[in-house]
Formats: structure tokens, sequence, C-alpha cells
């Protein structure tokens, strides 16, 4: 079958060019974003169209439209010599062994297509076991990333509030929780600050039900082992006390790891605090108001509880839920800790391949902040660097990517991009992004929720799809504010008359 011409190369002063191309629209429509081909000297190329320009030369001087008005149209042609002149970006060239980037200029009066599907799919390296995360704009092709080419090297998911970044998000873990076996399954741990996810650990009759494959953590009940707490937290949580006073206080624990090592048991702030009573009353008195802080954190014990090593299975997802905890360097401190520990079991192969999924990354690996702020930051760094060797994934998610670490940005070699009008984030994106021109960059500002942009390893070229809808039942706290106003009114009224009732 015959495809249908939709345009036709034009000479301009810019072009035709190996990196340019002009065409005129002959038949249907042409859209931002569009995948077209035409025929080239040494093979098919693919390109974008990234501008379009609709023009007529009877309005092209102001002066004689304003003196002629409406007479213009009435008395000439007018709309005959109206045209839209597409301006679309060489990809590549498909040629009958490989593919390979444009090095001539196409000829005018080229025959311009809308790129067959197969095409597109073989230039973006689209996976049929690839994750479905939606559909390519203007095209009947599925955005199916190769999980690998997604996620080994990292990937950062970038929207400002409201453009649909948290739905986005839970549509890719239903793809990664839905893989078999055969497909190659990893284990996610979510980091969850406004517990978003919680509701794939509820069970749902209505929508699939993910529960049997999610383990859900109140992160306000967690204890953290101190004898395997590394020194560095430990020391960024406790500015106040010198340098002196720090190395007596590791001086006692190591005294303690040891006796623990020749089988006392593991210790508590308990035991540091009868070895620290022993000491002078100078040393003694900041060491203890040391420890009462520690106390009040609430978060240190003998153990882990739970022990999510054992949690952490291929195939499943761990959330650890952040929302109940106000205090920053608790957060800070449990991000840190269970990162470092998860990374380290997997350099060991202790642990399956794992993508480690940090919401509100900007607060964890924030630039510029001072290090006792930012505990997370030089292990989430370092994972960024080195993770893919080792199969330990990152996943990003922030709406404020001005506030988030450059290099670990830069570390993260696919972006999905939802809606930002922030000049200074769009900014910060494209010094980050590799493959990210300045014509797309103007093109995410005029996303719709739920539409995005994927640049990276994972694709061939900056694409634009549509979030496919979700399959799990949405998060609690995904409501208007119309609906929360509505609900409070009710639970108000009915908890009066459930008090008149018992008066």
């Amino acid at each position: 079958m015959d495809r249908e011409v939709l345009g036709t190369v034009v000479s301009t002063m810019e072009g035709p060019s190996p990196s340019r191309i002009d065409f005129v629209i002959n038949n249907g429509k042409a859209h931002k974003g569009m995948f077209v081909e035409l025929e080239y000297s040494e093979g098919t190329m693919i390109a974008m169209v990234d501008e379009l320009i609709k023009t007529n030369r009877y309005f092209e001087r102001p002066d004689s439209v304003k003196a002629i008005g409406d007479e213009l149209e009435k008395n000439f042609p007018a709309a005959d010599w109206e045209f839209l002149i597409a301006k679309a970006k060489p990809l590549g060239v498909f040629t009958d062994k490989l593919m390979q980037r444009s090095t001539f200029p196409a000829s005018p009066g080229t025959k311009v297509y809308v790129a067959e599907n197969d095409h597109i799919k073989k230039f973006l390296k689209m996976d049929e076991e690839g994750l479905n995360l939606g559909q390519i704009q203007f095209h009947d092709v599925l955005m199916k990333p190769n999980l690998s080419k997604l996620l080994q090297k990292h990937l950062a998911l970038i929207a400002q509030s409201g453009a649909g970044k948290s739905y986005c998000v839970s549509v890719l873990l239903e793809e990664l929780l839905s893989r078999t076996k055969e497909q190659g399954q990893i284990a996610v741990i979510a980091f969850d600050t406004h517990g978003e996810y919680t509701c794939f650990g509820e069970p749902s009759s209505e929508k699939e039900d993910y529960s049997n494959r999610t383990k859900v953590i109140d992160a306000s009940k967690i204890k953290l082992a101190l004898s395997g707490t590394p020194r560095y937290f430990l020391e960024k949580v406790m500015p106040s006390l010198t340098p002196m006073q720090k190395r007596e206080l590791f001086r006692i624990m190591n005294k303690l790891s040891q006796e623990m090592k020749s089988g006392v048991g593991p210790y508590g702030i308990d035991a540091i605090r009868s070895e620290v009573n022993a000491l002078d009353s100078k040393t003694s008195i900041p060491l203890n108001l040391a420890l009462d802080d520690l106390e009040k954190m609430s978060l240190f014990s003998k153990v882990d509880s739970p022990a999510v090593l054992d949690l952490l299975k291929p195939g499943e997802l761990l959330v650890i839920d952040l929302n109940g905890i106000i205090n920053s360097a608790k957060k800070q401190l449990i991000v840190a800790y269970f990162s470092s520990k998860l990374f380290n079991a997997r350099r060991q192969k202790r642990a399956p391949p794992f993508a480690l999924l940090v919401e509100e990354a900007h607060n964890f690996i924030p630039e510029g902040t001072a290090s006792e702020h930012a505990l997370a930051r030089p292990i989430l760094q370092t994972i960024a660097r080195e993770g893919r060797k080792f199969c330990a994934s990152l996943i990003l998610v922030s709406q404020r990517p001005k506030r988030l670490d450059t290099t670990t940005l830069a570390n993260c070699n696919t972006h999905i991009i939802l809606r930002i009008t922030n000049p200074y984030d769009l900014d910060h994106i494209k010094q980050s992004s590799e493959g990210l021109d300045s014509n797309s960059t103007n093109m995410i500002s005029s996303l719709r929720v739920g539409e995005a942009m994927i640049v990276g390893e994972a694709v061939s070229a900056p694409t634009f799809f549509k979030v496919r809808e979700r399959k799990s039942s949405p998060s609690k706290h995904e409501t208007t504010l119309e609906d929360a106003a509505k609900n409070y009114s009710f639970d108000t009224e009915k908890q009066d008359e459930e008090a008149d009732a018992f008066l």
C-alpha cells in the first residue's frame, strides 16, 4: 500500500542541510514532536518536527493589510496562498545494515512521509519486553523502553507540582511489579516522603491488586542498629561535640564493638552511657548531652527493626513511608543508613539487583547545602557514580531540579520530564540532560498534565509520550481541595451528631 505524502522538502536560506530540513505540508497534518521520514541518498532518513510556521504572502506587509482591511480577502485569492512550513531535525538514517547519522543534505523536492511505526520502534530501540509507560504522541507506538537502558545508568523523573509526576512513577512501579522471572525482575525500594505509594500495599477489588507484591514500613517505627551506624552519620548529628570528645565517644563504641564480636551481643545507647559515666565530668557531661539528643530521635536500638535486607525480594516493592516523620535529620539518617546498607549488600551480592526510588530527591541530595544537613548525599552520589557496575539503580524524583545536586543529576543517563515552567529549573535541566536542545526545552513548558518527554540512554532522541492510564488504586493523598473540604464538613457533622446522641 502506497503511503500518503505529507509534504515536500523546500529550499531555504538555511537548508536543506545535514542538520536541518524544511518541508511544506501538502496533505494531512503535521505536529510539533512528530516523527517523519524521507528517502535519502544512503537509505531512509528519520527526522522530528520541532517547529511549524504558517505563512501567507498576502499578509506579509502589515501596512497593506491595514490599508485594504476586509477587502483583501474579498477581492484577492488570499486563502490559496496560505501554506504551512514544518521545520525538522534529522535524527538518523536507516541503511541496509545499521543506523547512522546524516552527513549529507536531503534534496529539495524530496517527498516527506509520516514515519512508519516499525521504523520508530527500531530507531528509538523500543523493546517488546520493555516497560509500557504510555504511547508516543501522534503515532500508534507504545513507549516501551528496555529495562536496563532505562534504569541501569539511573533515571531522573522531573516535573513541577501537579504535572502528573507521582502518577507517572506509579505507572513505572506497576510495570516493574508486573515483570516475570523470564523477563527479569528487580527489587524496588521507595523512600516515600509523602506516603504517595503506600496504596500499592492496600488490597483492592476494583483495581489491579499489588498488595501481595508490596510491603510498607512506617518509618516512624524504624529502629537502626547503633553498632552498625557509620561513624560519619553520627558525627553529623552531634555537631556540638569537639573533635576530642568525638574521639572518646568512638573509642568507647569501638570497645563495645570488639566485645560484641567476642559474643557479648549488640549494644545500645545505655551501654555507651555506662562507659561515658566512668569518665571525668569534663568529658562525660557533653557526651551525655549528645547521647540525650540521640535518644530523643527515637531511632537507635541494638538491632535493625525491621531487617530491611530480609524484606528485599526480586519483583517486589518495599515502601519506606517517611510521611509521619517531621524531623529532617531523622529522615536523612534513615535514607542514608538503608541506602548504604543496601548498596554494600549488593556489592557483595547479598542483595538482588534493585532500584532505589527517592521522592523529593532535592531534599536528600541538595546542591550546595552543608554536609550536616545532607547526610544522605554522599552515599546517593556514590550509587549514582558506581551503582551501574553492581546493578544498583537510582530513580530520583524531584519537582525542583535547580536544587538537586548537579553531579548526581548528570549521572542519571535517562530523564523523564513532565511539565516545568520555572526558567531556572528549565535551564538546569538543559545543562544536565544530554541530547536536549533548546527547541525540546521550550516544548517542556507547554506540556499538559500526563504528557512527558523522555531523553537519554533509553531512547535515541528526545521523544514525547502520553503516560498510560494507571492500573493500581490511586493514592489516598490524591484528592481535590473541594473533595477535602466536603469530606471534612461531613466528618465534622457526623462527629457532632454522634456527640449529641451520646449526650
